[in-house]
């Protein structure tokens, strides 16, 4: 277990060697031994309780023979390993932030839905495991029925001397696991290590007696106890001279100023477009294949509009990502007023056509979508869908599709009233093809098979194929609309929903990284009289579209707020950003309670930063926004 997880280990972490932004390596002979001895022990300590187990069960049952200890040592070193490389091939898509929330996150906040989507990854998972235990089965039971089994079965073999052996194990234990939790480079290592992990989260469920999630074997440890409203993470209620989660003090109320959109002119002046192009990363306005621009009519648009250079989405996944455009937060805010809401108040005609079910994850609902005088998605035209699944997850329509009812529609449509149309194009969502998607850069496109580090050119050609497609479909949704005689009294906005990274930083997807390949975004308008040169997040492009639409001079000022970004939920996150102008970031995981700052290029112990004024402030900032988003979102779960 010691070599093949040593193994993983250096492959996937270079853990040995050290690597490119790796916090934490052992390259120093004595930091060597000491990690593997450490893990060593660890290990002993795991097998010897599953042994304790296994011995004592046979003991009940009153089987004691040769055959038992096989048994014992076969299948506890198969399914470890098994496990083992069942999770670092996991990881070789993902990283180490992907767990069952992010999964739950990725699928709409369904758990069904979340099993749906990790289905065919489980289902091997499973084939796997029992393939290789029957196999063991036979062995053993082969091995069993051989004169030299027989001849070494014993009456009375149970090893009583690893109660003793486990006895003095524990002891060892609990030291060196209380002694490790406060030790990041040795937390590092032995984080990723199976029997690290069960140990002490086990040993942590032991201490922690207020039923919090804390203990003292878990980083950071539980300040207080007995008090189950305070331990690292808490909600930290304003102003009441406690400081829960163990951040900066007590938590400030943050002033909210009246939303701006009630002061805003009743009277409509442009037609709306509004554009959500699935999995698009920032930088197809300027990627080329094969000497082509793979979205020209995006570009054009850019180039006679304007484009936003530091766009970003705030977490990574679809569902939160429309709700941040729609509603204007990330949490329900009562006091905003929502996108659909502002435009239907104005007089304005909702139009809704989506490539995807726009019910995954309450989307509509949330969003007022279900408002619309016309509502087209994926779930409305399912016969016409290009996956076989009828799942809300795996729901989609072509680009043809969604722009054949776009045209139906908008040709029978009276313009004289003010309109708005949500388009969504889900070309470029995962497995980046369908059967029925043109070929833009003659090569065969990527079967889902086949996507794998390995083959990430493929892959890379097979995705810009996608977004060629997808630009097809902007191109065909200004044809239209220039034939109609409205393009000039149009407001086009293009937007990504999120990125999506192509195994450029060792990763595939999105929603599980804080990085520009997953969280930067096109934002484009056909508006020059939009510039935006700050930062930009989802919630602030309904006011760029009101503004524009309603033709009220200047952009709103955001006075460069950063755009906060996380990983997982408001409530209890891996990681916590702000990405700011010119994409300088400030990265918080929660987990190790490291920061990293994008403009030193290293990550930082938060402990060590009470000296230096200028980027405490910055993680300062990061903690008062996610401190404001859990409050409202606390209090609105009281509210309900």
């Amino acid at each position: 277990m010691q070599f093949i997880e040593a193994a993983l280990l250096q492959v996937k972490y270079n853990l040995f060697t050290g690597g490119f932004l790796q916090p934490y390596s052992y390259t120093d002979v004595l930091d060597q031994i000491k990690f593997i001895s450490i893990s060593a022990i660890f290990d002993l300590y795991f097998f010897t309780f599953i042994a304790v187990i296994w011995y004592t069960i046979s003991k009940h049952l009153n089987r004691f023979s040769i055959i038992t200890t096989f048994y014992y040592i076969v299948l506890s070193l198969a399914l470890s390993s098994i496990w083992l490389v069942a999770k670092y091939k996991l990881l070789s898509y993902f990283n180490d932030t992907i767990n069952f929330t992010i999964i739950k996150n990725l699928s709409g906040g369904s758990l069904r839905e979340a099993l749906l989507y990790v289905s065919n990854e489980i289902i091997f998972g499973i084939v796997i495991i029992l393939l290789c235990s029957g196999f063991i089965y036979l062995v053993i039971r082969q091995l069993s029925k051989s004169p030299l089994a027989k001849k070494l079965t014993m009456e009375n073999t149970y090893p009583k001397r690893l109660y003793q052996i486990l006895g003095s194990l524990t002891i060892i234990i609990i030291v060196i696991s209380y002694v490790t939790t406060d030790i990041s480079s040795l937390r590092y290592g032995l984080q990723k290590k199976l029997s690290y992990n069960i140990t002490s989260t086990f040993l942590n469920y032991l201490t922690d007696w207020d039923s919090d999630g804390y203990g003292v074997f878990r980083y950071p440890k539980d300040p207080e106890l007995l008090n189950a409203h305070v331990y690292p993470g808490a909600y930290d209620i304003p102003e009441n001279g406690i400081d829960e989660d163990g951040f900066f003090g007590d938590a400030q109320r943050i002033k909210q100023n009246d939303d701006p959109l009630k002061n805003i002119p009743l009277k409509a002046e442009k037609h709306i477009v509004l554009i959500v192009l699935e999995s698009a990363r920032y930088s197809l306005l300027d990627t080329k294949i094969h000497d082509q621009y793979v979205a020209p009519n995006i570009r054009t648009v850019a180039v006679q509009g304007s484009s936003a250079p530091f766009a970003y989405s705030h977490t990574g996944y679809t569902t939160s990502a429309l709700k941040a455009i729609f509603n204007r937060s990330l949490v329900t805010d009562p006091k905003l007023i929502p996108l659909v809401d502002f435009l239907l108040n104005r007089g304005y005609n909702l139009s809704v056509f989506s490539g995807q079910d726009e019910s995954f994850g309450d989307i509509a609902k949330n969003t007022g979508m279900d408002k619309a005088a016309f509502y087209f998605d994926a779930r409305t035209a399912i016969d016409d869908r290009v996956y076989a699944s009828k799942e809300s997850g795996s729901l989609r329509l072509s680009e043809e599709r969604v722009i054949e009812e776009f045209s139906h529609q908008v040709e029978n449509i009276d313009f004289s009233q003010p309109q708005f149309f949500y388009i969504n194009i889900q070309a470029a969502h995962f497995p980046y093809s369908h059967q029925h998607m043109k070929q833009t850069f003659n090569r065969k496109l990527i079967p889902r098979s086949k996507i794998t580090p390995d083959n990430k050119q493929w892959l890379i050609e097979t995705y810009w194929n996608a977004i060629a497609s997808a630009d097809w479909a902007v191109g065909e949704v200004i044809s239209l609309l220039r034939r109609q005689g409205v393009y000039d009294n149009t407001l086009l906005v293009i937007v990504g929903d999120h990125g999506e990274s192509l195994f450029d930083d060792g990763f595939l997807g999105h929603g599980h990284a804080i990085n520009d390949y997953q969280t930067q975004i096109p934002l484009v308008t056909n508006d020059p009289e939009i510039k935006i040169n700050r930062a930009i997040g989802q919630t602030d492009i309904a006011e760029l579209i009101i503004h524009s639409a309603l033709k009220i001079p200047g952009s709103p000022d955001k006075k460069s707020k950063p755009v906060f970004q996380l990983v997982g939920n408001i409530s209890n996150p891996i990681l916590i950003a702000h990405v700011g102008n010119k994409g300088t970031r400030t990265l918080l995981d929660l987990r190790s309670r490291r920061v990293f700052f994008s403009d030193k290029g290293e990550w930082i112990e938060y402990s060590m930063l009470s000296n230096d004024i200028k980027y405490k402030s910055r993680v300062e900032a990061l903690i008062k926004d996610w401190d404001d988003l859990r409050w409202k979102k606390h209090q609105n779960r009281l509210s309900h």
